[in-house]
């Protein structure tokens, strides 16, 4: 199925028409070439899990500045946090993973059903975006560059 799909892309991409909203087809490209990914993809499991785990370590911590992949393919930098000492008191709320939707009415009770959440993704990261002052997600596999500060006491 994959080899399908691969093979469906060559033209576009033998073209020269790989535009930055084409990031898939780069990872396609990569892949065929045999190229190296980042450390997060080339990583087993457990290292996915240690690398993951000291990323939101140090978004706990501090604001830092990554730079990632959009899904677009155009690169972004973002000053973020998971520390609630920076994040402002009402921040507007994440979007949720669930929807609550009318049913009926029953002797005039207004009943829900509430769609079942779906299984996060372990790669996606939440966090809040300082600059746009909102809340924002990035791929770890799409990861280019951490920027923090470190200090020793």
């Amino acid at each position: 199925m994959i080899k399908k799909r691969l093979l469906t892309n060559r033209e576009i991409i033998m073209d020269g028409i790989m535009s930055t909203d084409m990031w898939e087809k780069q990872e396609v490209v990569r892949l065929l070439k045999g190229a190296p990914g980042t450390m997060y993809q080339e990583a087993d499991d457990v290292n996915k899990t240690i690398m993951r785990d000291w990323v939101k370590s140090l978004l706990n911590k501090q604001e830092i500045t990554i730079r990632f992949t959009k899904a677009d393919g155009t690169e972004r930098d973002m000053k973020c946090t998971l520390n609630w000492d920076l994040i402002p008191e009402n921040p507007p709320m994440a979007v949720m993973s669930y929807s609550a939707s009318i049913v009926g009415r029953v002797d005039g009770l207004v009943t829900e059903s509430k769609k079942p959440r779906k299984e996060s993704d372990p790669a996606v990261i939440k966090v809040f975006d300082l600059e746009a002052q909102a809340w924002r997600s990035f791929r770890m596999d799409r990861l280019k560059k951490i920027t923090a500060e470190l200090t020793f006491e």
